[in-house]
């Protein structure tokens, strides 16, 4: 009995399978008609994942015992011999299935066509979260939930509009109420779980509650009066409300006691004396060349891994001081390169009692002779005057803490209340450093301004739209700043030297060329390295590798990399020891790539197998590392002896 109710469910249904079936291969055919158009391509995708199935779900699922309420045959399908909670698995399997057999066809194309894996497997942020390359097995449960949920509701109602509807805002409105209360924050760090648990669990809660729901309609659909209608809704209720509570509690006891991977993370912060630095979810450690080992320099929790500075021998960095949910306090800490005189110089304290205090770091930068520290805040301070400025300096020691005046237009008041300010690098020769402003109006507004700390007065370097790379874009003598930057707004950014005496900037790119990487410069500072998408009068775009010679001013060597913007954003030029030749980390290829002085491939090294997502790539003398952002570990490479080792996890 139980496959007869199965395959007359899937007759009854048909038709709605066949027109998702229809949704997919017009999917299919839009992909194979239109090549080449990337961004088109990844909207459909998107949607496919993110309404197409979902909604998909929700029909599926309303439409779960539609017909025995249009017909009147409530009575006709009790009196089979078979109880009403087979009868309830029965049609629930059914339409599982199709939607099962909907997602095996997408699972099929996404086997056989490489185009569809890159455009929805590859690392996106979603809802502030990094989701890993892969099959969006996200999309998958979240359908599957829906689908539950509206089929565990199908029993109350004879319209299945009012069904879809009721079970779309019960099963959106469960699911961002949980995902909100998963990621409440404190400072920076959720207060359930660490990000890396909180989709886990977020996963964990949707299964507890498509549970709950769908034990409650079971035991409302076999043992109510389905000729009271009053009295079966308040039976589903009376059973849903408490199997729902206890789903949470589940999720909430998930969170707390399943241990999770915690929140970890592998973040460069730079380098000084050609060793880098990073900062991690246990401390701050660099690696050391003479000593051929990372080394701690401080071991610490709840540290910011976006604010730090490294320069001269010193390191700072900001971390959370969390006694309670309202009481967090933020502190900076400095530490020499050996790890020695680490000191917490602004935070608690009655020695730090001139800082502000619940004032947000934004950016902070340590001048090139490591003897002092400037800072921005997120917001003027309590207490100061709209005009506030979110600039402070102090020494390395913690003395000399001071609010530096700015010039209202440098904060973007009146106009751009919301402007947001980060640190570029320090101008020696004037005494002072580089700061980019950033307003969120529309159309952005972009402004490079020079601050000058002897007279104290801020000035506009470059503007119609400018930014410079996060990762060095100072030469390694400090004469010239690597930045892009718009001469017509909405037209190509332009990749330009600024001389850092002069501060006069020399195009390197133009016409219709696009910046694409960050920039990368060699160890004496007379070349560069970049990328750069470039129009062809046929065909896609390609994106082409350049050196630019700082003496010669002009671009000595190019090549082709790719025409893929997917793997044109992976690869990491880095100069080796020589000054002659580039090592490029290809993450499509799996492999490092070695490139003589015109670019031409000298040799290849492939990645190990154990290395999952290969990014961050620097080059330590004979050595090479490079991080891991899927697993959170740094592997170095001899490049002489070409052989690999893990040196952090």
């Amino acid at each position: 009995m139980f496959g007869a109710l199965f395959i007359k469910e899937w007759k009854q249904k048909a038709l709605t399978f066949f027109f998702g079936l229809g949704i997919l291969v017009l999917f299919l055919l839009a992909h194979l008609a239109l090549p080449g158009k990337r961004d088109l391509l990844e909207w459909l995708t998107y949607a496919l994942l993110l309404l197409f199935f979902p909604f998909m779900a929700l029909i599926l699922g309303s439409s779960g015992f539609e017909s025995e309420f249009r017909n009147g045959s409530w009575a006709y399908l009790f009196s089979r011999p078979i109880n009403k909670a087979t009868i309830w698995l029965a049609k629930y399997a059914a339409l599982l299935s199709m939607l099962a057999a909907l997602w095996l066809v997408f699972l099929a194309l996404w086997l056989v066509f490489p185009w569809l894996s890159e455009l929805a497997g590859g690392t996106r942020v979603l809802l502030g979260f990094i989701i890993e390359t892969g099959f969006p097995f996200w999309s998958l449960l979240q359908s599957v939930f829906l689908l539950t949920v509206a089929f565990s509701l199908s029993i109350l109602h004879e319209k299945q509009s009012n069904i879809l509807f009721l079970s779309l805002i019960v099963g959106l409105g469960l699911t961002v109420a949980v995902w909100l209360a998963l990621n409440s924050k404190v400072g920076q760090n959720p207060v359930w779980s660490a990000p890396s648990k909180a989709i886990t669990t977020f996963l964990v809660s949707q299964i507890l509650i498509a549970l709950a729901f769908a034990g409650a309609s079971i035991l409302t659909f076999a043992r109510s009066d389905f000729s009271q209608a009053r009295e079966k809704t308040l039976s589903f209720l009376g059973r849903t409300i408490p199997l729902v509570v206890l789903a949470l509690a589940g999720t909430a006891a998930w969170a707390v006691l399943v241990p999770g991977p915690g929140e970890r993370y592998l973040y460069s912060i730079g380098a000084s004396g050609g060793e880098p630095y990073y900062i991690t979810e246990r401390g701050v450690f660099k690696y050391s060349a003479t000593k051929n080992r990372v080394q701690w320099l401080a071991k610490t929790r709840q540290i910011d891994f976006f604010l730090g500075s490294v320069s001269s021998g010193k390191i700072a960095y900001t971390a959370f001081d969390i006694r309670s949910k309202t009481d967090v306090a933020e502190e900076l800490w400095v530490a020499n390169s050996d790890g020695t005189g680490r000191k917490r110089v602004l935070g608690r304290g009655s020695r730090e009692s001139g800082w502000p205090a619940g004032m947000p770091m934004a950016d902070l930068m340590i001048s090139p002779d490591g003897a002092k520290i400037v800072l921005l805040t997120q917001k003027p301070a309590k207490g100061l005057a709209a005009e506030g400025s979110p600039l402070w300096i102090l020494n390395m020691d913690g003395t000399g803490l001071e609010n530096l005046p700015a010039d209202p237009v440098l904060l973007g008041l009146p106009t751009e209340p919301r402007a947001y300010l980060h640190f570029v690098s320090w101008v020696r020769d004037v005494h002072g450093f580089l700061i980019l402003q950033r307003g969120f109006a529309t159309p952005g507004t972009f402004r490079l301004w020079l601050y000058d700390l002897k007279s104290r007065i801020a000035r506009i370097v470059l503007e119609n739209g400018v930014t410079a790379s996060w990762q060095s874009p100072v030469s390694p003598g400090g004469d010239f700043l690597a930045i892009k930057y718009q001469k017509t707004p909405g037209k190509p950014w332009t990749l330009a030297l600024l001389d850092l005496k002069t501060l006069e900037t020399t195009d390197i790119t133009g016409g219709e060329d696009r910046v694409w990487s960050q920039i990368s410069w060699d160890q004496k500072g007379d070349r560069m390295a970049y990328i750069v998408r470039r129009a062809q009068a046929s065909g896609p775009d390609v994106y082409v590798l350049a050196v630019y010679s700082v003496a010669e001013k002009k671009t000595i060597a190019e090549t082709v990399m790719t025409s893929k913007e997917e793997s044109a954003l992976l690869y990491s030029p880095t100069w080796l020891k020589d000054g002659a030749r580039l090592l490029i980390l290809d993450r499509p290829e799996s492999c490092l790539k070695i490139l003589g002085p015109d670019l031409s491939e000298v040799k290849r090294i492939m990645l190990p197998a154990w290395i999952r997502l290969p990014a961050g790539l620097h080059v330590v003398g004979d050595q090479a590392l490079v991080e891991d952002e899927q697993t959170y570990t740094l592997w170095r490479l001899d490049l002489n002896k070409e052989t690999w080792k893990k040196i952090y996890q």
